[in-house]
């Protein structure tokens, strides 16, 4: 049984020897060592570094000791009860899994495209001038929130997701985006936009979101199943994915 739960605003994954925390009401990213957090994979579900071996004598002061720290900065819950699966309101800490990037939505031959309606021009100001609002004014986790509270609300899993017209939408977004956009390198605001005008045309993909330990660099795109919106195959699989939206 679990002693430790990580709180829901917390993500984790590991890459190489690093386990990256990410802290939404921070905002920030933090890298542990993870042959250091070992002794959390006996009291922590889903801790993504091996246990000791079974049978391996552990003294609970090393699981504490260890533990202590992230308590104090809010990533660990503590059960209350002795012998509780985990506290209440946290998760386990099994980090999250993406389908590989194996295509990219916009194809070579995908070259002018049909015109652009009033409608869709201003659907696209709407969502990159909003996405710009939010990213300046609004806590991360808010945003977050948003984004994922309006996919669960009005995404229906029952329904099949329309590539091709996701396909379009894209080739129309990449279009317009040279009038609003200085550089297609903010990740962060390119991604929401693309999430913003989709989710105004009934679509919601995932927001995908990524880190490299060494040297470390954070990175998010966009993306359905095994198909990357926004960015090549080439460099999102060289990223490990921390969270999903």
């Amino acid at each position: 049984m679990g002693r430790y739960g990580l709180a829901r605003h917390v993500f984790v994954c590991r890459d190489e020897e690093y386990v990256v925390v990410l802290d939404l009401k921070q905002d920030r990213y933090f890298a542990l060592e993870a042959a250091k957090t070992r002794p959390l994979g006996s009291a922590l579900p889903g801790w993504p570094v091996t246990p000791l071996s079974e049978g391996t004598a552990l003294p609970q002061s090393t699981v504490e000791e260890v533990a202590a720290p992230l308590v104090r900065r809010g990533w660990l819950l503590e059960s209350a009860a002795e012998g509780a699966s985990g506290p209440v309101d946290s998760k386990d800490a099994t980090p999250v899994t993406a389908p590989k990037p194996e295509a990219e939505l916009m194809r070579p031959t995908d070259v002018g495209g049909a015109r652009l309606g009033v409608r869709t021009i201003i659907a696209f100001v709407v969502a990159s001038v909003l996405a710009k609002f939010i990213l300046r004014f609004w806590h991360f986790e808010r945003v977050v929130r948003r984004v994922a509270e309006r996919k669960a609300r009005r995404a229906d899993p029952a329904k099949p997701f329309d590539l091709e017209r996701a396909r379009a939408l894209v080739d129309a977004f990449d279009r317009m985006r040279v009038f609003l956009f200085s550089s297609r390198e903010e990740c962060l605001h390119d991604s929401l936009a693309v999430i913003e005008f989709l989710a105004r045309h009934g679509i919601f993909p995932t927001w995908v979101f990524g880190v490299r330990a060494r040297p470390f660099v954070a990175h998010c795109w966009v993306q359905h199943a095994g198909t990357v919106f926004n960015d090549t195959v080439e460099h999102a699989t060289t990223y490990v994915p921390i969270m999903l939206v």
